[in-house]
């Protein structure tokens, strides 16, 4: 997969020359010219796009860049570069993606962006170029980009915070791939809300942004990876870094595993409820992600049969505004050793490779081996994760598509624990695994199975 999408600035350079006003063999050393400097700022905003690296005339000039990651502003020598963006795949591989050809300008910014989608193959660079200018006292400077190719014609509202926006007209219109000039507005607070073309319902609304004095952003409205309903959020790039603005009303999104092997079925109850919000949920079930509001809340699990027998008694989380949580209840009833186990889920997908998560949530187990191998044989195999303790998570792995076999050992040994369990991960697919004791309690151990494993 290799599209590429050339883009170039011309620049000019002015020679200067020098003579004798006579014949002898006199040495004349013109001046060392002085050196001049441009910036460039990459954006990843490819929402289905791997990890890419960046070269600029066969040299790294960012690592490991993310979806939703700018690299700041980078000062470089105002000259012509070839620019390699390079995937990297889950196998360790690299694939050259895009390539472009860039003559930068002396005392000029360059934001350059990669969005569009990888599945359909619509990757591709936009670039924005600005001269540098300075910023007035008691304003901020704002640029920015529709970057959301699901997303058509939208009306953009920069207002004081609450203003009612059903009788003004829209601050700026714009279509996938359109940019803004710059604009210097005063330093303040700012509701930022985007609607369809034309149309008075918001489909993203910030809340209030404060805006700093002599700050320069440049913003993108992004495909929408985490909670919530917006199809966008903000993807703020700052001279260093960046800042994700989710839309106000995403929430959270928590689900519930019941994961205690000698427990009977439970219901769950948020913020101290009477009703529960999961109702009769049994051991190896997974109640299926709901949005709630973000922030503090408390979590109590009870006996569905009698709910005044209670196992986790009002513990606190703390759920953060676009993301998304599992909440799996782990231990032992017998032992009186239930708690939750929160853990903080990635669900973006990536066209390139699977996304795995595995949890030691056996509370009979010792600390184990996970292999992930291409058959049940493990003899001459390296464990993917080693020396695993309950209650441990590998966060999410990036996993070459494929056919593989999942094998648990004790740990440092080729005792299997739990499986050969053979699995299929497909590209773009997102999956878990959570070890588990068996029903009652104890061996032989179980797994319960996430994500694309389980139809909710």
């Amino acid at each position: 997969m290799k599209r590429i999408y050339p883009f170039a600035l011309c620049i000019s350079l002015v020679g200067l020359t020098a003579c004798s006003d006579d014949d002898d063999d006199k040495v004349v050393t013109p001046d060392t010219p002085e050196v001049e400097y441009s910036h460039v700022r990459v954006i990843h905003a490819g929402s289905d796009a791997p990890m890419v690296n960046v070269m600029a005339n066969g040299a790294a000039l960012l690592s490991d860049v993310d979806y939703a990651m700018s690299s700041g502003l980078l000062e470089v020598t105002s000259a012509t570069y070839d620019i390699d963006v390079d995937a990297l795949l889950a196998d360790g591989t690299t694939l050259t993606v895009l390539e472009a050809n860039l003559a930068t300008e002396a005392n000029t910014e360059y934001t350059a962006v990669a969005l569009g989608t990888v599945a359909d193959e619509s990757l591709m660079l936009k670039l924005i170029a600005n001269p540098t200018a300075e910023i007035a006292a008691g304003y901020a400077r704002v640029q920015v980009l529709h970057a959301t190719p699901s997303v058509g014609l939208v009306d953009v509202y920069v207002t004081a915070p609450g203003d009612d926006i059903s009788a003004i007209a829209p601050t700026l219109s714009a279509n996938y791939m359109d940019n803004s000039t710059q604009l210097e507005v005063p330093v303040g607070d700012y509701q930022i809300r985007i609607t369809g073309s034309n149309s008075k319902e918001v489909v993203f609304d910030s809340g209030t942004v404060a805006l700093g004095d002599m700050m320069d952003y440049f913003i993108s409205a992004i495909p929408n990876t985490w909670s919530g309903d917006s199809p966008v959020a903000l993807h703020v790039a700052l001279p260093e870094g960046q800042v994700i603005l989710n839309d106000i009303n995403s929430g959270a999104d928590i689900r519930v595993v019941h994961a205690v092997a000698d427990a009977p079925a439970v219901d769950v109850f948020l913020d101290e409820a009477t009703t529960p919000a999961i109702d009769m949920l049994e051991f190896g079930k997974i109640a299926g992600y709901v949005n709630v509001a973000e922030g503090q809340h408390t979590v109590t699990v009870a006996a569905d049969a009698d709910n005044s027998v209670v196992v986790i008694d009002k513990a606190p989380v703390e759920l953060m505004l676009g993301m998304s949580y599992s909440a799996l209840a782990i231990g032992s009833l017998s032992d009186g050793m239930i708690e939750p186990l929160v853990l903080t889920e990635k669900t973006r997908r990536v066209a390139t490779e699977a996304k795995l998560t595995v949890t030691h949530a056996a509370y009979s187990a010792p600390e184990v081996d996970i292999y992930l191998t291409a058959t049940a044989d493990i003899s001459e195999a390296t464990p993917a994760l080693e020396d695993v303790p309950f209650k441990a998570s590998s966060g999410s792995l990036s996993v070459a598509p494929g056919t593989y076999t999942i094998s648990v050992t004790v740990a440092n040994t080729k005792d299997v624990a739990i499986g050969p369990l053979e699995v299929t991960l497909e590209a773009a697919g997102v999956y878990g695994v959570a070890a588990v004791d068996n029903v009652g309690g104890g061996a032989p151990f179980n797994v319960i199975l996430l994500d694309d494993f389980t139809v909710m």
